[in-house]
């Protein structure tokens, strides 16, 4: 349920030069398409001066625990990550095979359609508005009262900020629940662009893709030349430790059915089908 307020329309638009608006939306998802029950998490959509980013709110608490006790702990999500210019289609995306993390850009350009349909939702009129993107087809309701044109994601286009969107099959649903502005644009060097000190690998699409494949193929490849060069290293997976290079052949099945269980990404038409690769 929406949670934002009329009189956030008083001082949305206050603008400084370094100010992020920051919308914090619901998501919920299913990224295996047999499971019952949808996951849950908050993100981040900051619209600064420059640019957009969307993230996962777990990224800012984790840099608030890090800061209060000086250490670097690492964490990532299921959730892509992108960022882009603003008034721009072309995202980069955040994304990670084992612990390496890579970006890589694409062109997404959405071609929405306006709807007659509109609604009021605690004080904003809405308006409706379909697409067909990422091979769902997705319907939004934005909100003209805060002439933002972007959304969650890679959704953006529309004139004025998307409240609430969800595809038709229901897998995926964002609301938006929560909105601040910062007098200062917040950086995110330290979680997203360069993760406590080590930064991302630039990639095409492609071979993202292609990096990927090659994972599910051996997914403990590093880890076994690792513990071959260093007998007094371990490796633990799931509650489990290895200290063998060769133990770890006997879980690469068990690794390859989880990478198998998120069969249903938010663009379906990109799933990458392992088993013929």
């Amino acid at each position: 349920m929406i949670r934002i307020f009329s009189a956030f329309i008083l001082f949305a638009f206050t603008n400084t030069l370094a100010q992020t608006h920051r919308y914090y939306y619901n998501i919920e998802y299913k990224l295996d398409s047999l499971q019952k029950e949808s996951q849950k998490k908050t993100m981040i959509l900051d619209i600064n001066p420059e640019d957009v980013k969307y993230y996962d709110y777990a990224f800012l608490v984790k840099d608030s625990i890090n800061k209060k006790t000086n250490s670097q702990n690492l964490n990532w999500t299921d959730q892509i990550p992108v960022t882009r210019k603003r008034d721009s289609n072309k995202n980069l995306n955040y994304n990670n095979i084992n612990f390496d993390l890579y970006t890589y850009f694409t062109d997404d350009k959405i071609n929405w359609k306006l709807q007659k349909d509109t609604q009021d939702l605690e004080g904003f009129k809405l308006q409706k508005a379909t697409c067909d993107f990422g091979g769902r087809k997705w319907v939004a309701w934005f909100t003209k009262d805060i002439p933002f044109s972007e959304g969650p994601y890679k959704f953006r286009g529309l004139p004025g900020l998307i409240v609430l969107l969800q595809d038709n099959q229901n897998f995926f649903n964002f609301s938006l629940i929560k909105s601040v502005n910062l007098k200062e644009t917040y950086n995110t060097e330290n979680i997203l662009e360069v993760r406590y000190g080590n930064k991302a690998f630039p990639v095409t699409e492609k071979i993202f893709i292609k990096k990927s494949a090659e994972h599910y193929n051996d997914p403990f490849h590093d880890i076994k030349l690792s513990l071959a060069n260093n007998p007094s290293g371990s490796f633990d997976y799931y509650g489990k430790r290895f200290t063998k290079d060769d133990d770890l052949t006997k879980i690469t099945k068990e690794a390859r059915e989880r990478i198998l269980l998120k069969n249903n990404p938010i663009e379906i038409n990109k799933s990458i089908n392992y088993n013929n690769k």
